[in-house]
Parts: structure tokens; sequence; C-alpha cells
């Protein structure tokens, strides 16, 4: 292959770009291999090095604009570095908010401070204990709410405590994510 055709080759290849605003809340400082995004309620950090592994982005802070550029050749994995940023700066500016719905004749919660008590239908109550970033409330007894900074914490919890028992296929019984409704099967027929 001629050097000509190598260089149309890359000159095809397409580059995503794109920025991101930076809230005047917010400040954004870039470290070796880590982005701190510091807002309102507090701080959170973004590792770069566990994300891009292979050194497929290029990320750039413009203090003056008050932007965060990025590209990148690969599509998924801009789309994915797009989401992650624009999550971490609502989640130091808004926070994120995560409702449980617990659905089951006898299945509460109850909560002292960062550990939650649930009562599921086991022969024993089950309990979770909260990352200390993340807070909790009960509204109801059957319904949870999770509140933290991180997005991908707080979804994380969330997917835990599902997990601590899921919704029956059959029945719905179990905890959910609210607003969410499991596929059900039907039962037995004549």
């Amino acid at each position: 292959m001629s050097l000509g055709a190598v260089a149309r080759k890359v000159a095809r290849q397409i580059i995503h770009e794109a920025s991101i605003k930076i809230p005047p809340a917010v400040q954004v400082t870039k470290a070796a291999d880590n982005l701190s995004f510091k807002g309102p309620l507090g701080t959170s950090h973004l590792g770069l090095s566990g994300i891009d592994t292979l050194g497929d982005a290029a990320i750039r802070l413009c203090p003056a604009s008050r932007e965060i550029a990025i590209c990148s050749p690969s599509k998924g994995f801009f789309g994915t570095l797009q989401s992650l940023l624009k999550n971490k700066i609502e989640g130091v500016t808004k926070g994120v908010l995560v409702y449980l719905r617990i659905v089951g004749i006898g299945y509460r919660a109850s909560l002292s401070e960062q550990t939650l008590t649930f009562k599921l239908g086991y022969s024993h109550d089950v309990t979770y204990e909260l990352p200390g970033s993340m807070r909790a409330f009960l509204p109801e007894p059957t319904l949870v709410g999770l509140y933290g900074i991180d997005k991908n914490q707080v979804t994380q919890a969330a997917a835990n405590i599902v997990r601590l028992r899921p919704p029956s296929v059959y029945k719905g019984k179990g905890i959910r994510i609210e607003g969410t409704s499991p596929r059900t099967k039907p039962g037995k027929r004549k």
C-alpha cells in the first residue's frame, strides 16, 4: 500500500467530537489520568485509565469557554464517555435520586443510620449497608429513596438491593425500581 493510499484511508476515518458545557457552579480539574468535578453538593472523581485502556479518546479542558472537549474514533466509546461526563456534572450540581418500591404482603423496610433492614418473606431479616457517600430515606415502609452525587454508585446500590428479592415472574412480588413493571407470566390454565 502506498503512502498516499494510507493517507486517504486515515482521512476517511470518522472522528466523533463534541463539547460539554460546564455550569458556573462546577469546577473541573484534570490530573494525570483523573478528572475531578467539584460542585455545590460535593466532589466526584472519574478515573480515565480504567475507562480508556486503549487510549482512544482525547479530553481537553477549555477554561475560557467553560467546556470539556472530547473526541474519539470509536462511536460507542465516544457516547459512553460523553454520558459519564454529563452524569458527573449533573451529580455534583443536582444529585441523583432513585426510588425502589417493595411489593408483597408483609414486605417492608426500616432504616437506622446507614443500614437498611428488609423484611422480605425470608425466615430472617436482610440488611444492606449503604456506602458513606449515599443517603437513604423512607417516605413509606414500602418505598425506599436512595440519594447520592455519583450516578454509577446510586444505580449500582439500587441494583444490589433489587437482587435481595427480585420481582417474581408470576405475582410480581419483590423489590423493583419505581416506575418499572416486571414482566409476569400467566399462571396455570384449566
